[in-house]
């Protein structure tokens, strides 16, 4: 059993996959003259907002970042809810001991506010959020930092995520790296990242966590 666990926020705890995607599309347009495909939003899934728009259109970021926030504000409430059975398997790694903490690319502020709003504020005492380091996943030192607020050793600690970005900074960090196959992100983007482990569905990583693979629950990616 792990001594740790680390999630993603976006499409791993909290469903924000068509807030995103929304919003990229919003703000994109006036500038691209178009409006982009969900296909193109993906591979931005998991790094910070300011790199995802710049990687479409590196000029007017200031102007793009105003308005990218203001109109996920305005839809959050509307647009965003838990993913499928993550309030109950956070309760069962939560009785079980196990330490639990947030490592995301999003700001602080609209973390905390999408955890309240899904009420899963009281299962994360760390949160480590954009503005807490210098550099980003894929890079390791947003889940190093995770592993130090928890008091957790690298090899005592998974982190789940949606996003290659996810994977690969779990490898970098020296955790096992878990793969949530409910991601929006095809499945083999994910897998190019080379995730120890596949899981269909929150009861499959929490079942991971607390016995290890068992039957044919977990997927195991060579």
């Amino acid at each position: 059993m792990f001594a740790g666990v680390l999630f993603d926020f976006d499409g791993t705890l909290v469903d924000t996959s068509e807030l995103v995607i929304k919003s990229f599309q919003h703000t994109l347009a006036p500038y691209l003259g178009r409006v982009v495909a969900p296909e193109e939003v993906y591979p931005y899934f998991g790094v910070t907002l300011k790199e995802g728009l710049a990687a479409f259109m590196p000029d007017h970021l200031d102007e793009m970042l105003h308005e990218y926030r203001r109109y996920s504000a305005a839809h959050f409430d509307d647009l965003v809810r838990p993913c499928p059975g993550v309030r109950e398997g956070l309760q069962r790694l939560q009785q079980a001991g196990i330490k639990l903490g947030v490592v995301t690319s999003r700001l602080r502020d609209t973390t905390l506010y999408g955890l309240e709003l899904c009420g899963l504020t009281s299962f994360f005492p760390v949160i480590v959020a954009a503005e807490d380091v210098t550099s980003h996943k894929p890079g390791p030192e947003p889940v190093r930092y995770g592993l130090k607020l928890l008091g957790v050793e690298a090899g005592a600690a998974a982190m789940i995520g949606d996003s290659p970005h996810d994977i690969q900074a779990a490898r970098a960090a020296g955790v096992t790296s878990v793969a949530a196959g409910w991601s929006r992100v095809p499945r083999d983007q994910i897998l190019a990242a080379g995730p120890e482990v596949l899981v269909a569905s929150m009861t499959e990583f929490v079942d991971f966590c607390l016995d290890g693979p068992k039957g044919g629950r977990l997927a195991q990616n060579g």
